[in-house]
């Protein structure tokens, strides 16, 4: 009986303090494909809506991104295309938290605070100008 509870406790606490998104959705973050429908090769910087963390990269190309509760922003460095947003949402596993039944308060929490709440397109592409 001892055996089991051993192997059974660290289990159910695992499932309670860790949320379904932070699981099985893809973590805190995310690896986005951006391309262009141009035979040039832009150059581009991705950051967050509030300009936090910017990554520069020739495109094609993919950038990895924290989850968070912010829009995403491509901007090219050379003005050879409009500004393209990509737009934050809901991770469809963030709700299974609600019908495991268990420690709902406590994985909800847990996909908020790592970011995996959230979720992007997984590809964007850019039009030149």
């Amino acid at each position: 009986m001892k055996k089991k509870l051993l192997i059974t406790l660290p289990l159910i606490t695992t499932v309670m303090f860790s949320g379904c998104a932070t699981l099985f959705g893809g973590g805190g973050n995310q690896t986005i494909s951006i391309s262009t429908d141009s035979t040039k090769r832009l150059r581009a910087v991705v950051s967050y809506d509030d300009g936090s963390k910017p990554q520069y990269l020739t495109l094609p190309g993919t950038v990895t991104m924290d989850r968070k509760n912010s829009n995403i922003i491509v901007k090219s460095q050379d003005n050879e295309f409009n500004p393209v947003i990509v737009e934050k949402h809901v991770n469809g596993w963030f709700f299974a938290n609600i019908f495991s039944g268990t420690g709902v308060l406590l994985s909800s929490t847990t996909d908020a605070s790592s970011g995996a709440m959230w979720k992007y397109d997984n590809t964007v592409t850019v039009h030149e100008k």
